[in-house]
Parts: C-alpha cells; sequence; structure tokens
C-alpha cells in the first residue's frame, strides 16, 4: 500500500525504452601511439549518468526521423544491417549523433555538398559580412539553435550547401539500460576519428568538464573507480585500447551481437 500523497512506484518493467545514439571522437595519441577518446565528465544535476563520465550523444528525437536527404557514405540500410534495427530508425540514429556531436562538442561531421548550386552559399552565416572569407559553415549560433531544439540537421546543412559525411562513423555496439533506473535507453554506439582541422570543446552545459585522454588511460581510470563510469562506456574503451591508431580502427570489421547487450 502506498501511503497518502506518495506517488505510486513505478513498475521497472513499465519504464519505456527510448531511441539513443553515442560516438566514441578519437584520434591518434600525440605520444607513444595508440588512441586517445573525447570524454564529457557529466554535471550531478543530469537525469541519467549523472556525474559519470561518457561520449557525447543523446536521444533520438523526432526531427531526426523527418528527413530522408542523401548523406555520403553507407545507405541507411546498411547501417540497419549492423544494428539490427529498422532502416527508419538507423538513418535517424547517424543523424542524431551527427547532431548531437555538433551539439555538444562543435564537431561536424559534414562537407561540401557536390549537388548545391556553385557560387554564394545559400545561407550567410552570422558574422560574415564582417569578416569576408569566413569558413562557410555553421557556427555558435548555429549550434545553440540546434541544442535549443530549433530546426533540424539536415535543413541546417542544406542551408550552407554541406553534406552529412556518415562515411566518417563506424557502427561499434549497441546496449539496453538494464531494469531498475528511471530511464531506459537501447543506445546504438558509434566510433568516429576527429576530422582534419577539427577541435573537440566543452561547451556543453551538460559537462562539468571534458578532456582527451589516452584510451587505455580511461579503460584503467574507469576500472580502478577514478572515474565514473557505466559498464557500456568501459567496454567500448576497452576496445579502443586494444587499437594501435585510427586507420586500424576505421579499417577493423565490427560485428554487433543482435538485439545488443
Amino acid at each position: 500500500m502506498t501511503r497518502p500523497g506518495r506517488p505510486a512506484a513505478t513498475p521497472p518493467e513499465s519504464v519505456p525504452v527510448r531511441e539513443a545514439a553515442t560516438v566514441a571522437l578519437v584520434r591518434d595519441a600525440r605520444v607513444g601511439g595508440g588512441l586517445e577518446v573525447f570524454l564529457q565528465h557529466r554535471v550531478a544535476t543530469m537525469q541519467f549518468a549523472a556525474g559519470m563520465s561518457v561520449f557525447p550523444g543523446g536521444g533520438v528525437e523526432p526531427r531526426d526521423h523527418r528527413s530522408d536527404r542523401p548523406w555520403r557514405g553507407p545507405e541507411p540500410h546498411w547501417w540497419a544491417e549492423r544494428f539490427g534495427i529498422g532502416v527508419g530508425r538507423a538513418a535517424a540514429a547517424v543523424r542524431a549523433v551527427v547532431r548531437e556531436l555538433f551539439e555538444e562538442t562543435g564537431v561536424l561531421l559534414a562537407e561540401p555538398d557536390p549537388a548545391a548550386p556553385a557560387g554564394a552559399p545559400l545561407h550567410d552565416p552570422p558574422g560574415t559580412a564582417e569578416r569576408p572569407g569566413a569558413a562557410e559553415r555553421p557556427g555558435t549560433a548555429e549550434r545553440r539553435a540546434l541544442d535549443a531544439g530549433e530546426g533540424d540537421l539536415d535543413s541546417l546543412l542544406a542551408a550552407y550547401g554541406l553534406v552529412l559525411s556518415a562515411h566518417l562513423l563506424r557502427p561499434w555496439d549497441r546496449w539496453t539500460t538494464p531494469l531498475g533506473p528511471p530511464r531506459r535507453y537501447d543506445t546504438l554506439f558509434f566510433v568516429a576519428a576527429l576530422p582534419d582541422g577539427a577541435e573537440a570543446d566543452g561547451g556543453t552545459s551538460e559537462a562539468r568538464a571534458t578532456e582527451w585522454m589516452r584510451a587505455d588511460d580511461a579503460a584503467t581510470a574507469g576500472t580502478l573507480g577514478r572515474l565514473g563510469m557505466l559498464r557500456p562506456t568501459l567496454d567500448v574503451l576497452a576496445d579502443l585500447a586494444a587499437v594501435d591508431d585510427v586507420a586500424e580502427l576505421l579499417a577493423t570489421p565490427r560485428v554487433i551481437a543482435p538485439g545488443g547487450r
């Protein structure tokens, strides 16, 4: 019996499982070989994985499902087969993980669209009139708007004559939150190499700090409890710690268990 005035507890099996996508952004370690990975140390007020060290990512939103604009790289059915999901969900997850990466780190996996009209950009980025020759790519204002839920990734890329670079991503794993937590996610894990000239930052309110760490050091810190990590994060880091460089990582075939873990 529930005490008067106290809401009844939600049965664990009735908690909905939401779609999510996350990406381990990596680069070659600057000393000693191996990989460095970009980690976010989440603020303690988050409703899920509060205070944990995680990869950039988040929920797949309805706006991620609403577009069918082509991208460069494997088609949605290829991603669907690798992850063991429907084609529509696979396409939405690719858009979502690229959107989340841009919102949380400023790294945009996109390139000039060869099908876009030649000449002036379709959209004038803020400040380009005062800065002739500035890069014709979305900036801080567009990033904040997207993070606030305004518009969608494909419309933003189209406005700048860009196309999503799905070929820079690789499918890596799939995990579902077990019964118990008040929020549960079926999360698709991707990996991506930091594009040349790009810089990841900590410009997200979801993290108290961000940093590049060697994958082996991060895996050790998670194993010993020096950094709080959920098991999927730690498992992916252990995989990345065994890789010699980015080229090997991107060339490694990956088999994801049907239904994930």
